[in-house]
């Protein structure tokens, strides 16, 4: 079998190309060589690489094909390409937006995808590219893919990679798979073990997960870099689930919560907003056609950011930022390229507490609060087996009117219904439920911590429901 002529392994799933690798229909090299070039076709329009490695990816191949040729046991994710968001490290890659040349250990997510037999083909962009590099939304080239897994989302949504890692620090694998059209997962608190040597951290509000178009493929690599680890000061000492046991048991009978706005984003609400919501709140309650019961609640959570902030600031090392990463900079540069946008952004919301709190005080009101939060959750997910909402309410922006980072959109409207997630450590899932105004949307489901086995059953219910096309120009 040649690559030219299997122009269809573009979009087979991971699971199934795992599959072929192992009944012999097709090699890792065979796999590689139509990925690569793919990503040689693509790249230069979508830019959706930090760094390529086409060598490394080759010798790899080679040595996964040999494996196979000589009977060896194969990993679960034996010849299959990955690409992995470029703040977290690789060995041997440069991380920009860590400061480092060439990073000299794996992460523990990478080092598990290596020892499963994965290919680790490169680094997708976040922020590190040049204002003629910006990475573009494959739906369409004129607009945003999202902050900040951007690169992974678009790599896995045109078919250069089936599979990729992003980071979610308040809805960062969900917010790009819901604008670009793919399957974005914030993991539980704890269950995908993280250190870095280099810059010790505990990033208690950000998680890596897998980003895929297929929920299965999520499974499969959430099944290899989920589980205990000692090196993790954090990390969920259990064991974790069979997350494929029981993702084809439908959801009949499944009790579904809805919510509009989680009594408060309405306050942040664009004129397209209500389109948004509207259009995934008829998807959730077509969940029926299923046989789940969908069923719509008033329940009322505080703003997430003000105490995502409170909470950042009493806390060194929740939530690190990357030394690479200069907002206000990217920013004037792209303002020199493109001009300032007329468009307004929201202003955040009044402070609900006073200014002149100490800072003993201003942390038990963010602890006191992010309880309250956890508190809700689990009153409603006491009565429903999910909670379900518009992953973002509003559309995709141009690249002007979004700029490097999101302007006054990114801790506002863009974010208003992902943050709370990250705060409290629940897992939740971003799944397309179709296209609005040509472009996909994004469904969010958000379950008990160590829940992700439901979330992907329910994501697999939604994709047979709502599947959505390839983009148009790079089907």
């Amino acid at each position: 079998m040649t690559v030219a002529s299997n122009k269809s392994l573009t979009w087979q799933p991971a699971w199934r190309l795992r599959e072929m690798i192992g009944e012999k229909k097709i090699s890792p090299t065979q796999v590689i060589e139509h990925f690569l070039a793919r990503i040689a076709e693509l790249e230069p329009t979508l830019h959706a690489f930090d760094t390529l490695d086409a060598e490394g990816a080759r010798e790899q191949a080679a040595a996964a094909t040999r494996a196979v040729e000589e009977g060896a046991e194969l990993g679960p994710l034996h010849g299959i390409p990955v690409a992995i968001m470029d703040v977290h490290s690789v060995k041997g890659f440069r991380n920009g937006l860590l400061g480092r040349d060439s990073v000299n250990y794996d992460e523990i997510a990478v080092e598990r995808i290596r020892k499963a037999g994965g290919i680790i083909i490169g680094t997708t962009a976040t922020y590190n590219w040049a204002v003629a590099e910006k990475p573009r939304n494959p739906w369409n080239l004129e607009l945003d893919p999202g902050n900040s897994s951007r690169g992974s989302a678009i790599a896995v949504v045109a078919g250069m990679v089936p599979l990729a890692i992003g980071m979610d620090g308040a809805g960062s694998t969900r917010l790009p798979a819901a604008w670009s059209g793919c399957m974005g997962l914030h993991t539980s608190k704890g269950l995908v073990p993280y250190v870095d040597y280099d810059s010790p951290s505990f990033r208690s509000t950000s998680t890596a997960g897998p980003m895929a178009r297929d929920a299965r493929d999520c499974a499969l690599l959430l099944q290899v870099i989920a589980g205990p680890d000692g090196r993790d000061f954090q990390a969920l000492q259990l064991p974790v689930p069979d997350y494929t046991a029981h993702i084809d048991d439908g959801i009949e009978g499944m009790d579904i919560a809805w919510t509009d706005d989680f009594g408060w984003s309405k306050a942040y609400w664009l004129p397209d907003s209500a389109g948004v919501v509207e259009f995934v709140k008829n998807a959730a309650f077509g969940l029926a056609r299923s046989g789940a019961q969908v069923h719509e609640i008033d329940d009322v959570w505080d703003e997430p950011m003000p105490i995502f902030n409170l909470l950042s600031k009493h806390l060194p090392g929740i939530n690190p930022v990357a030394p690479g990463f200069d907002p206000e900079a990217g920013q004037k540069r792209l303002d020199e390229a493109w001009g300032v946008p007329e468009t307004e952004t929201p202003s955040p919301l009044p402070q609900l507490w006073p200014d002149n709190l100490s800072p003993s005080e201003e942390y038990r009101l963010a602890s006191e609060k992010r309880a309250q939060m956890i508190d809700t959750l689990e009153q409603v997910l006491a009565k429903h087996q999910v909670l379900i909402s518009a992953t973002t309410p509003m559309e995709a922006r141009t690249h002007k009117e979004w700029g490097y980072f999101g302007r006054g959109f990114v801790f506002t409207t863009y974010s208003a219904h992902t943050a709370m997630l990250n705060v409290v450590g629940y897992p939740a899932i971003s799944v397309p439920c179709g296209l609005f105004n040509g472009l996909p949307v994004g469904m969010q489901i958000i379950a008990r911590p160590g829940q992700e086995d439901l979330l992907l059953r329910v994501a697999e219910a939604v994709q047979k429901l709502y599947p959505i096309p390839h983009p148009p120009s790079f089907g």
